[in-house]
């Protein structure tokens, strides 16, 4: 090629780099200017992860005035609840999302009424929602299990993952989604999830906070332009979250599920995303992953809008590591153990689990030892290196209190520096098998000696030289000499 025809050419390959930076920049600018004005379009009257299906529906009333947000009954649940289906915009470019196919996963869905709070906030007015929605029309299931929400369990009112009935179609929530899949054609599709806390990105102690997923369509693995473009949008978002989370980004296992909906969705001809909103350091109702959420989910929708995900490498996506489950919440490391007057240095995995209340409407910890041995492979949210420390049995409290509310009047932070996770109560009037204050509560004379070992409640005690150093209540360290204290509730036994 002669140095005149490289310069006739060199104006339009500008004009094209320009073109493409000028997407990205965008994309990237979008991102920042959602996270810094979050607060803004947070829709604030739904915190509480575990709320119900009734909260929803009073949730969507306040829409349904919207210029924008076209609210309808997509159909009803195995035990009759509404299942609301969203429509907005008017493009050409269909798109569908749902979430909450999982009853216990509700981080998406607060995310999707900041969505549509955020349209409502800027209004048709703004150049970015006024371009976006002549472009793309969305269809917006918020919440696809409400039986399950009810219970704040993954399954349906029979017992059944709605995400492996895709297909049998057998229950009249499967078959709503595929209704409208079928009705709408949507060439990208969103479905999201929750997942345990415990995920790492690879092998590293980095949480995974959120994972994606480009779902195979084929037990082969195969890519065909479908799922290409689901690869493709996955590395922009992974590009625009990494600006707000780096290193916390992580790839959901890609293994064909021939009976899971997002897998047949890629087979139905549709670039589907799948988000698991993972864990974050003392988030508990996940609401920095419901940001993240909200961010992806508008960054998504204006990337397919202006097809600028079209400018992408899948490479992105290739070189996001799998999530491994490699976390505890607690990680004690080098503890000696002393059995039979023989000492062994082991690591204690410690996992506070959420446990449902009686409504389900909210949850309380109940801490306990999820692996002895060899743990330097895993890491922690939280971690303790006991080298020199001595594990030993939790010991109860030598008074006896009369009641519950005399024990709450007392000061539990003396009774914890003094080494002793149990109170003795002549009366406990309890509904719930959880106490608010620090400390395990039981009932006089009916204390036993707790056994350090699998599957037990993590309560005891770590020395140095016969010197008390930390205790454990329920899974949580109180440090004795600082007496800081992480104890987030007791148990009642």
């Amino acid at each position: 090629m002669s140095f005149n025809m490289i310069n006739l050419f060199v104006p339009y390959i500008t004009i094209f780099i320009l073109t493409l930076q000028g997407g990205l920049l965008a994309q990237n600018n979008l991102s920042q200017k959602l996270y810094d004005n979050y607060s803004k379009f947070k829709f604030e009257s739904l915190e509480n992860k575990r709320f119900s299906h009734s909260d929803l529906m009073t949730a969507l009333k306040q829409f349904e005035k919207s210029k924008l947000i076209e609210i309808s009954t997509a159909g009803y649940s195995v035990e009759g609840r509404e299942i609301k289906l969203i429509k907005i915009g008017s493009g050409k470019t269909n798109i569908m999302a749902w979430s909450q196919m999982h009853g216990d996963e509700s981080t998406a869905t607060m995310a999707l009424l900041d969505f549509f709070n955020f349209l409502e906030t800027e209004n048709e007015s703004s150049p970015l929602i006024k371009e976006m929605l002549k472009k793309i029309t969305l269809y917006i299931i918020p919440m696809l299990n409400p039986d399950g929400t009810e219970r704040f369990t993954r399954r349906n009112e029979i017992d059944i993952d709605l995400n492996r009935d895709a297909l049998r179609l057998q229950f009249p929530e499967s078959k709503i989604l595929k209704k409208i899949q079928e009705e709408t054609n949507p060439k990208f599709s969103f479905n999201l999830h929750d997942q345990s806390t415990r995920y790492t990105v690879g092998n590293s102690y980095k949480v995974a906070t959120i994972s994606f997923l480009a779902p195979a369509f084929n037990y082969e693995k195969d890519i065909n332009e479908v799922r290409e473009n689901s690869m493709k949008l996955i590395s922009q978002l992974t590009k625009n979250l990494e600006e707000f989370i780096p290193g916390h980004i992580a790839k959901y296992s890609d293994e064909f599920e021939p009976r899971a909906f997002g897998d047949n969705f890629v087979k139905w001809g549709s670039s589907l995303v799948l988000i698991e909103s993972g864990g974050w350091k003392n988030n508990y109702e996940k609401s920095f992953l419901r940001k993240l959420n909200f961010i992806a989910l508008v960054s998504g929708f204006e990337s397919i809008a202006n097809e600028s995900y079209k400018n992408e490498s899948i490479d992105i996506y290739n070189n996001i590591p799998e999530n491994q489950k490699r976390l505890f919440d607690l990680l004690l490391r080098n503890v000696t153990i002393e059995k039979n007057n023989q000492t062994y240095i082991v690591d204690l995995g410690i996992n506070q689990n959420e446990v449902s209340t009686s409504d389900k409407r909210n949850f309380y910890f109940s801490g306990e030892i999820d692996d002895i041995g060899d743990l330097s492979t895993f890491y922690g949210f939280e971690e303790l290196d006991c080298n020199g420390l001595t594990i030993d049995t939790a010991l109860v409290y030598p008074t006896i209190f009369e009641n519950y509310n005399s024990v709450k009047n007392f000061d539990i932070s003396k009774i914890l520096a003094n080494g002793y996770s149990f109170i003795e109560v002549d009366s406990l009037n309890l509904t719930e098998r959880f106490s608010e204050v620090p400390i395990n509560l039981i009932l006089t004379g009916k204390f036993k000696k707790q056994n350090i070992s699998i599957g037990k409640n993590a309560n005891f005690r770590l020395l140095k030289d016969g010197v008390l150093k930390f205790i454990c209540v329920n899974g949580f360290l109180f440090d004795v000499n600082s007496e800081k204290n992480n104890i987030q509730n007791g148990l009642v036994y």
